[in-house]
């Protein structure tokens, strides 16, 4: 079968790099770590495991970093994933055992490893905390798509635990179903910290995680007012469409003294002439999470106000004096498990399909597809999503 593989190698990684700095095709060239390749067709590893024909795969902002080789080498996570892997977790497929159009929850927690009973956080539906990500019948891996033995979705055929299947209710499209898992990811941010009634959020960025959380934002806490910090262009037009009040510009100063206006709040003047407030939005989320990202978030979050960073990037110094001064909570945002919503419990993907019900439609996240012999053109999509406008992109086996 087809797949695309990532296969660590420092030489070709190296190539990749140098290259890619110069032209990002490098990072997608022959010699480059990644490719489609032919593999054999994945055998389950232990009893309970299914395969599964992929009908559509989403490509991911950790895929793309992980092709654009956007990382460090002390980065803790990489005791954690395991090599050759192929690459991809968002996916709608169809199970061969049953017929059924599924959606994956990706984590290779307790239950997928064999483990019983299981850990604490997963017996709590806490997946994404789960202490035995080196155990059980699996090697060292977080999810589907960065594991040795279990092959990930950006290929013809692929195979998960049945525990981690979910199956599509009738009459939901293609393209909505596979939003399941980004959507999912960002209704941890906000349930992390829910915007207090009749208050200002900002969502800092302008991919599927910052579109889904402007849509749940609105669907769940109507009277809230949401801003976007993003470019202008295709993305912040989709924002507006899903109900964004306002796009605000994405330079820190600019963005600052935009939300002073809007909030009526006094800039403060350091000697470094980087101005800040008081009173701002009850609570970023941040979707990008770079030094700019959380030290801009920091100047103008309301005090006492609420940061959850969902998005990763490289590490580098930024000025924290405000997260003191200001009492700033400050939230990691880990994917998804059981979530409670309205008072009830359940797993993000069955919260999202009630919310499809209900109407929520984030169908304009889907700006391309394309077949997976042509993974190429999707991550330059991606590369240069301010000329191509690309929010979700879409494999097609």
């Amino acid at each position: 079968m087809k797949a695309l593989v990532f296969r660590h190698n420092l030489a070709r990684e190296a190539a990749a790099k140098i290259s890619g700095e110069i032209n990002s095709r490098g990072f997608t060239a022959a010699y480059a770590p990644v490719g489609v390749e032919d593999i054999p067709e994945p055998v389950p590893p232990a009893p309970g495991w299914v395969l599964c024909d992929t009908i559509v795969s989403g490509m991911c902002g950790s895929d793309a970093k992980q092709v654009f080789l956007n990382g460090a080498r002390d980065n803790p996570l990489t005791a954690l994933i395991s090599f050759p892997h192929v690459l991809g977790h968002e996916v709608l497929a169809r199970r061969r055992d049953t017929g059924e159009r599924v959606v994956l929850n990706p984590w290779l927690s307790c239950g997928p490893r064999g483990i019983d009973p299981p850990c604490p956080a997963c017996a709590q539906g806490r997946y994404p905390w789960c202490r035995n990500f080196t155990k059980g019948v699996l090697p060292a891996s977080i999810h589907l798509g960065n594991c040795a033995a279990a092959p990930g979705a950006h290929a013809e055929t692929f195979t998960a635990h049945e525990g981690q299947l979910f199956a599509v209710p009738d009459g939901m499209s293609d393209e909505i179903a596979v939003l399941s898992d980004p959507v999912s990811v960002s209704l941890r941010s906000i349930v992390l910290a829910p915007p207090p009634a009749g208050s200002s959020v900002l969502v800092y960025g302008s991919g599927p995680l910052a579109l889904a959380a402007v849509a749940l934002v609105r669907h769940l806490h109507p009277d809230s007012e949401v801003w976007v910090a993003c470019r202008p262009g295709r993305r912040a037009d989709i924002a507006t469409r899903l109900g964004a009040h306002a796009v605000l510009p994405t330079d820190p100063d600019q963005l600052v003294d935009e939300v002073a206006r809007r909030t009526g709040s006094a800039a403060l003047v350091p000697w470094n002439g980087k101005r800040w407030l008081q009173d701002g939005p009850s609570v970023v989320y941040d979707t990008v999470g770079s030094p700019e990202t959380v030290e801009t978030s920091l100047r103008l979050l309301d005090t006492g106000g609420s940061l959850v960073i969902s998005g990763v990037e490289p590490p580098k110094r930024f000025e924290w004096t405000l997260l003191y001064f200001k009492e700033i909570h400050v939230v990691g945002s880990n994917a998804f498990g059981v979530e409670e919503v309205r008072g009830q419990r359940k797993h993000a993907f069955e919260h999202y399909f009630d919310f499809v019900s209900e109407g929520l439609d984030l169908s304009p996240l889907v700006t391309h597809r394309w077949p997976l012999d042509q993974w190429d053109l999707a991550i330059q999509a991606l590369a240069h999503r301010r000329r191509t406008g690309a929010v979700k992109v879409l494999l097609e086996p």
